[in-house]
């Protein structure tokens, strides 16, 4: 088990789940954390995910779940959800994707309306390449809304 913050006591700060993921890797939880809020226009619930979990970023849309994120000591874990429609997406184009999402890809179990992807995010050297493909599942599994135009 990865130690997470448990404390459900107390909801950690933004500084206090950077200082716990720690650099480099907190710099690909904020990146992510940007995409999320850029891309869907949504903030994140905290949710303390009782004792197995931890604390953790809930981003959703429709109230149905996009992305959740739980900061760990030394690392972060991402959960993306798909269908079995995306997951056919996602194994189409699996050779564009990290070792570490290609391994996830292939060995997370499947049910029957999909598969529940756990990535966690804690190489120094494959983290900005491990964000991205996170990102790519992300946009495979829901497509951005299209931005307003700006009045004139």
């Amino acid at each position: 088990m990865h130690e997470r913050m448990m404390d459900k006591t107390t909801q950690p700060s933004d500084a206090d789940m950077i200082d716990t993921i720690g650099q480099p890797i907190a710099i690909a939880w904020s990146a992510l954390r940007s995409f999320l809020v850029d891309t869907y226009e949504i903030n994140p619930i905290f949710n303390s995910g009782g004792k197995k979990y931890g604390w953790n970023l809930q981003y959703r849309i429709g109230g149905r779940p996009l992305c959740e994120m739980y900061p760990e000591n030394g690392s972060f874990t991402a959960l993306v959800v798909l269908g079995k429609s995306e997951l056919m997406q996602a194994l189409d184009r699996i050779d564009t994707f990290s070792s570490i999402v290609r391994k996830t890809l292939l060995e997370t179990p499947r049910f029957h309306d999909g598969c529940w992807m756990y990535i966690r995010v804690s190489d120094p050297l494959t983290y900005q390449q491990d964000v991205q493909d996170i990102q790519q599942l992300i946009l495979i599994k829901k497509k951005p809304p299209r931005k307003k135009a700006p009045s004139a």
